[in-house]
């Protein structure tokens, strides 16, 4: 398959991956991840679509974040989902989130969020868009709302001002089942979660049904999950109370890498825009940025996650995926930098026959099919990829970036569109039944594809 008939076989799932609905009086078109099984708006799945989206439909990309901002709370918070209405295959629908409340009319959403991606789509969309009055709308309508979001995570997720935000709920961080969970997620007793909460689980838990089981997070797990569901949703989803008092409230790594990032491409667009806002989102990416060298271990030579749940102040000592996102927001120095290389580039660990895994194979907590704990995603390829690009001047970082995007087209041409796959072969369902490896028509796969072919297409195989 040559690169064009790549790039037209991303078009094809991504503009076919469309929803339209009609809520207040509105028409909104949203891309779902996959109609297999994700059939809502995602937060940072969207942020994502919209950056791939804009080189083959600039109105779509609009569309997109337009869609995605239009459930926004009055607090500012972003939802991880907006939903579509009368769909049942997702399970927590909206009739579980007990968010009515905050609805915008006819707009529900999830009571949580995802990682700041959006200001980076925001950015990245506004400076290839070509069509002038798309490009004002995006001032007008989206970015409103984006700056509203991020004063929203800076005043509740970080209310210490320690430069680094909270999540709270793994759902949160995008990595649902990494490995960087097990120790906040153990402070969690199957005993306190209340048998309502299990039995609403055991009766309409779907991913594990739709999907192979197998794969999925395990029954433990999502009983916790749906438990942080079910006690914000107590505490009415005060955010406040929430930080002070969750069992499960984490300094995230990845999140704040691109949080860090996400305001200083914003603060880009502020300056051009003669915007009053810009030095304050500067002082929010440098302080982050501090915070987050501030997270380095110098023995295990990572970037660390800290579980700060409950008055805890402990350091998440996990080799993941997430100690290479901190490179795009151009943390590491030298010295480091070469140290998160050489990680990077051990055969070993993560530098696999289709890199990146999303944790080391050599770790006794890999799996080659759980989702976060072993399989190559190409939306963290894409982030470790811009954060090499940041290096680009060092060669070495450039070699393994342009040699990344390689390997993440060729693992996507050779298998297609899929959520995931084996990092140690490349494929994703080889006997296309039984070791399917996520979900197929992906949305975000075709828009990191659609992005990675326009922004290194000298890098083509």
């Amino acid at each position: 398959m040559s690169s064009q008939n790549l790039l037209e076989k991303a078009k094809k799932v991504l503009l076919g991956n469309l929803y339209e609905v009609e809520l207040n009086g509105q028409l909104y078109r949203r891309t779902v991840p996959s109609k297999e099984f994700y059939v809502h708006q995602w937060n940072w799945d969207s942020a994502t679509h919209a950056m791939g989206l804009v080189y083959v439909d600039e109105q779509r990309a609009f569309d997109e974040l337009y869609s995605l901002v239009s459930g926004q709370w009055k607090n500012g918070l972003i939802a991880q989902i907006t939903f579509n209405p009368n769909e049942t295959k997702y399970f927590p629908g909206p009739e579980f989130w007990g968010t009515e409340k905050f609805a915008k009319g006819e707009i529900q959403t999830s009571g949580i969020t995802q990682p700041p991606l959006l200001g980076i789509s925001f950015a990245h969309v506004y400076k290839v868009t070509k069509d002038e009055n798309l490009r004002k709308r995006l001032i007008d309508e989206v970015l409103p709302s984006v700056i509203k979001y991020h004063d929203y995570l800076k005043k509740y997720r970080d209310p210490e001002n320690s430069g680094l935000l909270t999540v709270v709920h793994p759902w949160e961080s995008g990595l649902d089942n990494s490995p960087r969970w097990d120790l906040p997620l153990a402070n969690i007793s199957l005993d306190e979660i209340p048998d309502e909460v299990k039995i609403m689980v055991n009766e309409n838990r779907s991913d594990d049904k739709i999907g192979d089981p197998k794969h999925r997070p395990g029954m433990d797990d999502y009983y916790k999950y749906m438990y942080l569901v079910h006690l914000y949703k107590s505490w009415n989803w005060d955010y406040e109370k929430i930080i002070k008092e969750s069992p499960f409230a984490v300094k995230d790594v990845l999140f704040n890498a691109l949080w860090a990032r996400a305001n200083e491409v914003l603060s880009d667009i502020l300056i051009e825009n003669s915007h009053p806002q810009a030095q304050k989102l500067i002082d929010w990416a440098r302080q982050t940025k501090q915070a987050l060298n501030n997270c380095w271990d110098e023995k295990l030579e990572i970037y660390r996650d800290k579980n700060v749940s409950k008055g805890r102040n402990e350091f998440i000592e996990e080799n993941t995926i997430a100690t290479f996102t901190p490179l795009w927001a151009g943390v590491p120095d030298a010295e480091k930098l070469e140290l998160t290389l050489d990680n990077l580039e051990d055969s070993e660990k993560y530098w696999t026959q289709a890199p990146v895994a999303t944790t080391p194979v050599s770790s006794n907590k890999f799996s080659l099919t759980k989702y976060w704990r072993g399989p190559t995603w190409p939306i963290t390829n894409l982030f470790v990829i811009e954060g090499l690009s940041r290096y680009k001047n060092i060669p070495r970082a450039k070699k393994l970036r342009d040699s990344l995007v390689e390997s993440t087209l060729k693992m996507i041409k050779d298998n297609g569109f899929y959520e995931y796959y084996d990092p140690t072969s490349g494929t994703a369902r080889p006997d296309k039944k039984d070791t399917a490896l996520g979900f197929g028509s992906f949305s975000w796969t075709a828009a990191v594809t659609l992005y990675l072919l326009n922004k290194y297409k000298s890098n083509q195989t």
